[in-house]
């Protein structure tokens, strides 16, 4: 395994550390106003993983993508159903649309990234896109919400 599958390995982290979260200030803070699981705390949850993945060694050759799909689509099922943060239609919907975007969050940045790694802000490639799909998804949650 060439690291295949360390972003879906830091996608999990995330999204568990994430989850984590909800349930330790629901317990200590239930008064508290919790921020919704929406597109933009996927879309949060997913560029972070990538740039984890990127920073912590040599990138894999190719990704599979098929796995790469069943493999966020189970991150973001299973995760959430552990910690009982969401109903069953509710699981369902999160689950299907953290695939997508999750999935084509990770193309666009891998298209992305390849295409400034060579040039003189390789460094910074992985935060500047990250930082670009960030705003992108932003500005264009509302035409799909």
């Amino acid at each position: 395994m060439k690291n295949t599958y360390r972003f879906n390995t830091f996608l999990a982290v995330v999204t568990g550390l994430v989850l984590l979260w909800y349930l330790v200030m629901d317990a200590l803070a239930p008064a508290a106003i919790l921020p919704q699981l929406d597109v933009m705390l996927l879309c949060g949850i997913s560029l972070a993983a990538l740039v984890l993945e990127y920073y912590t060694g040599p990138r894999a050759e190719s990704r599979n993508w098929p796995m790469v799909v069943l493999l966020n689509a189970a991150t973001f099922a299973l995760l959430p159903l552990a910690a009982g943060l969401l109903s069953d239609r509710e699981l369902g919907r999160f689950a299907l649309v953290g695939c997508l975007v999750s999935t084509v969050l990770t193309f666009l940045f891998t298209a992305i990234c390849d295409r400034l790694a060579s040039g003189p802000a390789g460094k910074a490639a992985p935060l500047l896109c990250a930082g670009v799909l960030f705003l992108a998804v932003q500005g264009c949650s509302g035409l799909w919400l």
